[in-house]
């Protein structure tokens, strides 16, 4: 596979993170330190979907033209190694955006003690919302473990795993197991899954070779393009768990996630704020979708 030297789409962003496909070569992206949901057009004129608050840290694309996001309430990194809070932060809760605009709370009395930081997300084969919550991730030295919990059609919230070393990006692959980045291991673990019994104990899938794994999406042949953000570094992983290639990114551009559409790979570089496109033309595998609250 031969990446290249990716496209900017758009620039200026401020700390962009979770990706979501929408069409037509536009992409939703949160921007944390924005406390927005952003529209990204083809040609990277921006437009703002919700004004959310606190710290938008992932999306996923629902029915309807929705827009799920995990907001972790206010906390964010920085170039300069310190951490940038939200002038009015609120505990972590899982928020939609509706195609009119409209900010509306899914979840916020999350399982177990806070502080709740959702951090990424994605919807089920069973219509359910997959929600991580990595805690207390900011205190390395006291750091407790995460969860992973889901939100029903109905509203219900409920802890289905928990897991130590800060639970990062999830989302369900074309063998219909749960994947998620486990982000101080550098693992990629994977639950099996059934819509009647819930998750399975996880298994390691893989392990990245450079870089912490942040965000990841799957194309259409099952590989996994799994964001190493610390390490700069997209790494491609096969259906086996191999390692099939390193798509290097710029020094300083902390690639936080990506997304599939139109043939490419978009991906977020939260410290240097910019959306960018790799033209690999490889297809998305397709996503569930759900309609929650």
């Amino acid at each position: 596979m031969t990446a290249g030297t990716p496209r900017v789409v758009t620039d200026g962003l401020h700390f962009p993170e979770g990706p979501s496909h929408l069409g037509d070569g536009a992409v939703a992206v949160v921007e944390m330190q924005g406390q927005r949901l952003t529209r990204v057009a083809a040609d990277g004129s921006r437009s703002t979907l919700g004004d959310l608050g606190g710290g938008p840290n992932g999306s996923a694309r629902g029915a309807s033209g929705a827009v799920y996001v995990a907001n972790n309430g206010g906390l964010s990194a920085t170039r300069t190694g310190g951490y940038w809070h939200a002038p009015e932060p609120f505990d972590g809760r899982v928020q939609k955006v509706a195609a009119d605009g409209t900010v509306s709370t899914v979840a916020v009395d999350l399982p177990g003690p806070a502080p709740h930081r959702p951090n990424d997300l994605c919807f089920g084969p069973d219509g359910r919302l997959y929600v991580t919550d990595s805690h207390n991730w900011e205190n390395l030295r006291d750091l407790k473990p995460g969860r992973i919990v889901t939100v029903s059609a109905d509203g219900t919230v409920r802890q289905v795993a928990e897991v130590p070393a800060m639970p990062n990006g999830i989302g369900f692959g074309p063998d219909g197991r749960l994947y998620l980045a486990q982000s101080l291991t550098r693992r990629i673990l994977v639950f099996d899954h059934s819509p009647g019994t819930g998750l399975g104990d996880p298994q390691v899938f893989a392990k990245l070779p450079a870089g912490s794994p942040d965000g990841f999406c799957f194309d259409a042949d099952g590989n996994l393009y799994v964001c190493g953000s610390v390490g700069h570094v997209v790494v491609v992983i096969g259906p086996d768990g191999s390692v099939r290639d390193a798509i290097d990114t710029p020094p300083g551009a902390q690639p936080t996630n990506c997304c599939i559409g139109d043939g490419r790979l978009y991906v977020t570089f939260s410290m240097t704020g910019e959306l960018v496109a790799y033209d690999l033309g490889v297809a998305a595998y397709p996503l569930h979708e759900g309609d929650i609250g």
